[in-house]
């Protein structure tokens, strides 16, 4: 995971909460240093803040979705700038969600991950199981 946010606190709060669910987390401050992270790191999954130094949230996310290395990391905004347009704009470039922070504890962020890792194989191999272990081959 990476949990991207410039306010250090918040980020440290996110990274924790992350941990103590067995993800492990890195933390990345502003939008410059969140691109370095994910090319040495390659995160399954990205908590992005909107509003950061350097560069901001939405030409992070532009970055990833044009690099075929990243453009399939699930990425989550999570700011509490919640401006209608950054919302949309932020969807219509491939974020999964766009939460706002007030509204999100910390300890709710796990289920959020585990609802966009869950890989869609997963399904066709339960499916696969559940055929062999009810029509055993003769």
């Amino acid at each position: 995971m990476l949990v991207v946010d410039d306010e250090a606190i918040v980020a440290e709060m996110y990274r924790l909460a992350l941990e103590r669910a067995g993800y492990r987390a890195l933390i990345a401050l502003d939008g410059e240093t969140a691109l370095e992270t994910i090319t040495a790191a390659r995160p399954d999954f990205i908590f992005l803040d909107v509003r950061m130094p350097k560069m901001s949230g939405v030409d992070v996310l532009t970055r990833l979705v044009s690099d075929p290395m990243t453009r399939n990391i699930p990425v989550v905004m999570l700011s509490n700038y919640d401006d209608p347009t950054i919302v949309r704009q932020s969807l219509s470039l491939g974020a999964k969600e766009y939460l706002v922070k007030a509204g999100m504890m910390p300890a709710a962020l796990p289920t959020v991950v585990a609802h966009w890792l869950t890989p869609p194989a997963s399904d066709e191999l339960l499916t696969r199981i559940k055929r062999r272990t009810t029509h055993p081959a003769s």
